[in-house]
């Protein structure tokens, strides 16, 4: 971390962002069925279509789950000094206040619960 501030520096926030993408990168290999089919994989990510907005069905539900991860990560960041971010959360609300909280959060993790995946590694 920076010296005498929360934030990392330039050269941290670098090799965290560069460090994501390669291992965010490397998953594709493990998806893929083939090299050919990773390679043209690839070849899509950074097409022409990488800059415009795309659309889907479930567009309503990936900007909640994009709005909700935000909060998450400000939850995270506020709470980075201790071992446990969101047991720090609500520490000091009624208690009616912090079960309306914890039911929200039911509610959310079934609502975006979404479908049974295979699981990533079943090819090995």
């Amino acid at each position: 971390m920076a010296e005498g501030g929360n934030l990392p520096g330039i050269r941290e926030l670098l090799s965290i962002l560069l460090t994501f993408c390669l291992i965010v990168f490397s998953w594709i290999f493990f998806r893929a069925n083939s090299i050919v089919h990773a390679i043209s994989y690839i070849a899509e990510i950074f097409s022409s279509s990488t800059f415009s907005i795309p659309e889907f069905v479930g567009m309503g539900k990936a900007l909640i789950t994009v709005i909700l991860l935000c909060i998450f990560v400000a939850i995270e960041w506020n709470g980075r000094e201790w071992q446990y971010a969101i047991a720090r959360l609500g520490a000091e609300w009624t208690r009616p206040v912090r079960y309306l909280m914890y039911y929200a959060l039911i509610m959310a993790i079934f609502w975006f619960g979404g479908r049974e995946q295979q699981f990533i590694y079943f090819q090995f």
